[in-house]
């Protein structure tokens, strides 16, 4: 029961720190869009919007490469995780962040479409 408390604990905190990036990269996409763009809002938020996705698209190919390649060469020591999670490891961190960023460009992606609509 234990281990599956930390389990879950570790996935929330590893979605909250994507969240946290994707947020971060989001605002300063949605500001660069907003000062070299010519559309106003709508073209702050399409860049915003396809940036994250082009992020998370990275992570995941990323992600994917690791996984690949698990079997090929044996895993290091992830000392310097452990400090931060104690079950899960760097290609769940990964997969975590990058359902972080997909759902961020996903609220981006409405959001949009809500202003369209209007």
């Amino acid at each position: 029961m234990n281990r599956i408390k930390n389990l879950l604990k570790d996935l929330v905190k590893a979605f909250l720190l994507g969240m946290a990036a994707a947020l971060a990269a989001a605002v300063l996409l949605l500001v660069s869009g907003l000062f070299f763009g010519k559309g106003g809002i709508d073209a702050g938020l399409e860049t915003a919007k396809n940036g994250v996705f082009l992020i998370a698209a990275l992570l995941l190919f990323l992600l994917a490469g690791m996984l690949i390649v698990k079997g090929k060469k044996p895993d290091r020591e992830e000392k310097g995780l452990r400090k931060h999670f104690e079950v899960i490891g760097f290609k769940t961190a990964a997969g975590m962040a990058a359902v972080a960023f997909v759902t961020v460009g996903a609220v981006a992606d409405f959001l949009q479409r809500y202003l369209h609509s209007l």
